[in-house]
C-alpha cells in the first residue's frame, strides 16, 4: 500500500506496534534491522517512529489486531472463514489484487483458491 500511495505523491507516515512481551528485546533488534537493511517487500522509509511496544489489555486497536490475526489463522489453518469473510474487502487491493493479504505455500499443492490466491490468478483477470 505504501508504494501505491508514494506513486501519487501521497507519502503517509505508518507505525510498528506490538503487543509486550518477553521477546521485546530481540524484537527490538530487529527491527533495527528492518530499518536499516530493508525487509521483503523493500526498505521502510515511511516510519514516523521506532516500533511500539505496548500492553494489549490497554488498547483496543492491538486487540483488533489480534483478532484480525486470530481470524485469518482460522481461515488459512481450518478453512473456518466466518470472522475472516468479512475482513477481505479491508484488505489493500489494486486492480482487483489483494496486496495485504498473502499466502504462502507449496506450488505442488494444486490451485488454491482462497481470496490472495485468487486475486492473483491470471486467467481471472
Amino acid at each position: 500500500m505504501q508504494r501505491n500511495y508514494h506513486r501519487t505523491n501521497e507519502a503517509h507516515r505508518g507505525l510498528i506496534i506490538m503487543d509486550e512481551t518477553k521477546h521485546e528485546q530481540p524484537l527490538q533488534a530487529l527491527s533495527r534491522h528492518f530499518r536499516v537493511n530493508g525487509g521483503r517487500w523493500g526498505s521502510y522509509r515511511n516510519l514516523a517512529e521506532v516500533p511500539l511496544f505496548v500492553d494489549s489489555r490497554a488498547s483496543r486497536l492491538v486487540q483488533l489486531a489480534d483478532l484480525v490475526a486470530y481470524a485469518t489463522w482460522r481461515r488459512y489453518e481450518f478453512l473456518d472463514g466466518r470472522f475472516f469473510e468479512p475482513l477481505i474487502p479491508k484488505f489493500d487491493a489494486d486492480g482487483g489484487v489483494i496486496h495485504g493479504l498473502v499466502h504462502r505455500r507449496d506450488v505442488k499443492e494444486g490451485d488454491c483458491y482462497c481470496p490472495s490466491c485468487q486475486s492473483r490468478r491470471r486467467d481471472q483477470r
